[in-house]
């Protein structure tokens, strides 16, 4: 069973913007829930002195996060050098412009089978 939520992702995984859809879609979605609750509660007054803070919070959320993705880009284990054969492989597809390397045919299956 198809989910609409998989639907709605699909276009942007692939792009690699997932992350950026998501956050989107979520500030929109309680910037909706946050001024249905300011104005059905009539909290216009207090919520305008709540707003430097909410901004200091959002700016502090940023940068812990924005910080925490590069941590995480460092600890990445680095590429291994490659051995002989892995370099010898690399060369041969650069060099045959990313074709297969070509091996010789596998024997054809025995299909005359009697049991």
């Amino acid at each position: 069973m198809n989910s609409p939520w998989n639907n709605w992702y699909d276009g942007f995984k692939d792009r690699r913007n997932g992350g950026i859809f998501w956050s989107t879609l979520l500030a929109i979605i309680a910037s909706f829930v946050l001024g249905g609750a300011i104005g059905l509660f009539n909290l216009q007054m207090y919520f305008l002195y709540l707003l430097p803070g909410i901004g200091l919070l959002v700016l502090a959320c940023g940068f812990f996060a924005f910080r925490r993705a590069q941590a995480w880009r460092r600890e990445k284990l680095p590429r291994g050098t490659m051995s002989r054969d892995e370099l010898r492989v690399a060369r041969s597809k650069l060099l045959n412009g990313m074709r297969p390397i070509r091996r010789p045919a596998s024997r054809a299956p025995d299909t005359n089978l009697k049991y």
